[in-house]
C-alpha cells in the first residue's frame, strides 16, 4: 500500500449530471468542469499533465458511465465505488463536511487505499451493460403488469393488458438477441459465455447477466467470487457470543438470476441434488441451502474461466 502512495498519483472524480469536481490524492490541486464531451476530453488532458494513473469514481446512477469509459479508453486504472462504500470511508475517517469538491477529495482517499487493482473498465461490457439493464427493466414491468391482470374483471382493460405484456416479452427478447449477437462478435467473450453456459442453471440470461456484470471472474482467488456476488457467509462472533453466520453486500443484479440457476442446478444436475440433499439431512432450512448451492456455482464459474475449461456433471458421491 506505502508503494503504490509513492508511485500511483490519484485522482477522484464526484460525477454530477452536469460538472465534474476533480481532486488529486495527497495535493491541493483540483478541478471543476463540465460533465459533457467537451469536458472529458480537457480532463483528460488535465488528468495526462498531472501524470495520474489511477482515478476513483462514485456510481451516480448513469451519469458516470461517458467518464468511466473515457477513462478506460486512454489506459487509465479505474476504480468504481458503490455510495455506501464511500459513506463508510468518510465516517471512519470522521469527516462530516459535505460538498462536491470534499466528496472528490474523498473519493480519492478511498481510492488510494483500494490494495488490489479491480477489473479494468470495458467498454463493450458498458454499452451490453446498458441493454442488458433495459432487459430487466421489461422484465421487470411485464412481471408488475402480470400481477394487476389478476385484479382485473373488464374485458377491453384485459385486452389492453394482455397487449401490453406481449409487447414487452417482444421487446425482452429482441434485447436478448441482440445482446447475444453482440458478444458472439468478439471472440473473448464468446469464449467466456460458452463456459459459464456449461454450468448447470446458467441458461442465457442468467450466462450473460454473470459475463457483463461480473468481469473480474476468472482472476479471484478462491471464496473471492462468493463474497464479490454476495453470498459468502460471515461470521457473528465476539468472546462467547456464537451468532449465525450471515451474507451481506455483494452485487444484488446478477445475485438474482444465480438464485434463479441454484433452483434449476438443484433439480436437474445430479452432483448438486446431491449437495442438497446432504444439507437437508442436517436439518439445513431450504433458503440456507439454496444459498450454499448459489456459492459453489459462482466459485465454478470463476474456477473454469480461470482454467479455460467447461463444467463437468460430477456423480452424486
Amino acid at each position: 500500500m506505502e508503494r503504490c502512495k509513492l508511485n500511483t498519483i490519484i485522482a477522484g472524480i464526484d460525477v454530477g449530471k452536469g460538472r465534474l469536481d476533480v481532486a488529486l490524492y495527497g495535493r491541493s490541486e483540483t478541478l471543476v468542469i463540465n460533465n459533457s464531451p467537451a469536458g472529458i476530453g480537457s480532463l483528460l488532458d488535465w488528468l495526462k499533465s498531472h501524470g495520474v494513473t489511477r482515478v476513483g469514481l462514485e456510481a451516480t446512477g448513469g451519469y458516470e458511465r461517458a467518464v468511466r469509459e473515457a477513462m478506460g479508453f486512454a489506459g487509465l486504472e479505474v476504480v468504481m465505488h458503490q455510495p455506501l462504500e464511500v459513506r463508510l470511508f468518510a465516517r471512519l475517517k470522521r469527516m462530516k463536511a459535505k460538498n462536491d469538491r470534499l466528496d472528490a477529495a474523498l473519493i480519492a482517499a478511498a481510492t488510494a487505499q483500494v490494495d488490489a487493482v479491480r477489473a479494468a473498465s470495458d467498454p463493450r461490457l458498458s454499452q451490453l451493460a446498458e441493454r442488458l439493464t433495459a432487459y430487466e427493466q421489461m422484465s421487470d414491468q411485464a412481471a408488475q403488469m402480470k400481477t394487476y391482470l389478476e385484479h382485473v374483471t373488464l374485458k377491453d382493460i384485459i385486452r389492453s393488458y394482455q397487449a401490453r405484456i406481449r409487447s414487452l416479452e417482444n421487446l425482452k427478447a429482441r434485447l436478448l438477441k441482440d445482446i447475444l449477437a453482440l458478444v458472439a462478435v468478439h471472440p473473448d467473450l464468446a469464449q467466456r459465455l460458452a463456459l459459464l453456459r456449461s454450468l448447470p442453471g446458467f441458461g442465457p440470461v442468467v450466462a450473460v447477466a454473470v459475463l457483463i456484470r461480473m468481469p473480474e471472474l476468472g482472476a479471484l482467488e478462491p471464496g473471492k467470487a462468493a463474497a464479490l456476488l454476495g453470498v459468502a457467509p460471515f461470521d457473528s462472533e465476539s468472546g462467547q457470543h456464537k451468532g449465525q453466520r450471515f451474507i451481506q453486500g455483494g452485487r444484488s443484479r446478477p445475485r438474482r438470476l444465480v438464485y434463479i440457476a441454484a433452483l434449476a442446478a438443484k433439480r436437474v444436475d445430479t452432483g448438486f441434488r446431491a449437495f442438497a440433499e446432504r444439507l437437508r439431512s442436517k436439518g439445513k432450512p431450504p433458503k440456507l441451502v439454496l444459498v450454499a448451492i448459489m456459492r459453489k456455482l459462482i466459485e465454478a464459474a470463476n474456477l473454469i474461466l480461470r482454467q479455460q475449461r467447461p463444467w463437468r456433471t460430477r456423480p452424486a458421491q
